[in-house]
């Protein structure tokens, strides 16, 4: 459709603010309340509404708990010296901005992980689609085929070994500063490689010991008819366990100050 442009981009689909409607503008318009633009994770698990329901239910009770922020923000810690940052301020200001949102969709991913496979010991989420309302990011990402990016998409894609572009890319390309954080970013994946190995490790760990009040887990998908998903939203997790921390320890370090 896209030609050439998508192979930069288009190697695992989501579902963009702009295509959103009934379930699945319902909870992206929750999610925009506290957002200035849906997380790509939410945005690849909206392929099937059913399953966007119950990990909306499992992540928004605990999002404002502080043991979350404690937990997500020990995660950036850990791997705050895995690279060095990017000598321009502006860009380095960018990417801090960055590094809270990434731990916390990390170690959401973990936990939606866990549950998914009947890990958690929380009730099943109850599977209650939201009312839709109208989508308004007060920041949209761009579109993936605004010139350069798709280019420098498909090489962070070689670089990191993933099928996927989070939204940290496409925000940075909307303010004109992906080509310089990702020449300093880019010869630093290698060497990053093993930190985000353990950092998927810890996610896990860490999701553990959160306070679920309830799960995306077997009983859920169950009640809610969506058994036959388990498998896809499992490979759409793993997939983010494995793009989530490679990403962060290479901006974790842009965040320390002095």
């Amino acid at each position: 459709m896209h030609g050439d442009l998508g192979r930069g981009f288009a190697g695992y689909p989501m579902v963009e603010e702009a295509e959103a409607t009934g379930v699945v503008a319902g909870v992206y318009a929750r999610l925009l309340d506290d957002m200035p633009f849906v997380p790509s994770l939410f945005k690849s698990m909206a392929l099937c509404p059913g399953y966007l329901v119950l990990a909306y239910e499992q992540g928004a009770p605990v999002q404002a708990e502080p043991e979350f922020a404690a937990l997500a923000d020990g995660l950036a810690a850990s791997v705050r010296d895995a690279a060095i940052p990017p000598p321009e301020q502006e860009v380095r200001e960018a990417l801090a901005q960055f590094v809270g949102p990434l731990s916390r969709m990390l170690l959401l991913a973990a936990g939606l992980r866990l549950a998914l496979d009947g890990g958690l010991e929380a009730p099943p989420a109850p599977g209650q689609p939201p009312e839709p309302r109208p989508v308004e990011p007060r920041d949209p990402a761009p579109s993936p085929w605004d010139a350069p990016a798709p280019q420098l998409y498909g090489e962070i894609r070689e670089a990191l070994d993933t099928p996927l572009i989070n939204s940290i890319w496409r925000a940075l390309a909307g303010r004109g500063l992906l080509e310089p954080a990702w020449a300093a970013l880019r010869s630093q994946a290698a060497a990053t490689r093993p930190a985000a190995d353990d950092l998927r490790q810890r996610a896990l760990d860490a999701a553990r010991r959160v306070p679920w009040q309830s799960a995306a887990s077997p009983p859920a998908l169950q009640a809610a008819g969506l058994g036959d998903a388990a498998p896809g939203m499992a490979s759409v997790l793993d997939c983010y366990l494995t793009t989530l921390p490679r990403v962060l320890v290479l901006t974790a370090s842009s965040s320390v100050t002095g």
